[in-house]
């Protein structure tokens, strides 16, 4: 039981950083990253999003770094495999709607 509650907990405040990332409010997503991070920092899903703030902070090689640990943790996540093709990519672009968040509910 405590597992859930702990999962749900995670997943809203998951929920939270996505959406401070889309807002471009980058203090309280990286905020909400490294309280995420104490309590799991094998998460695949916050090291994409991790990698998506560094992306939009023009910090393109910690935005690597971080959407191939995503890969290497949760070998099955679309969303960092994407964000890492699109941002070797030959014709790259930094626009929220190429940007892949992971979001299971649209």
């Amino acid at each position: 039981m405590l597992e859930v509650c702990e999962k749900n907990s995670i997943d809203n405040k998951i929920n939270k950083i996505i959406y401070y990332l889309k807002i471009d409010d980058y203090d309280s997503a990286i905020n909400h990253i490294k309280d995420v991070m104490v309590e799991d920092l094998s998460s695949g899903k916050i090291h994409n999003l991790l990698g998506i703030y560094y992306e939009k902070k023009a910090d393109f090689n910690r935005a690597r770094k971080h959407y191939r640990a995503a890969c290497d943790l949760e070998p099955t996540l679309i969303a960092p495999r994407k964000n890492l093709e699109r941002l070797g990519g030959f014709r790259y672009i930094c626009s929220n709607k190429y940007i892949d968040y992971g979001e299971e509910i649209s």
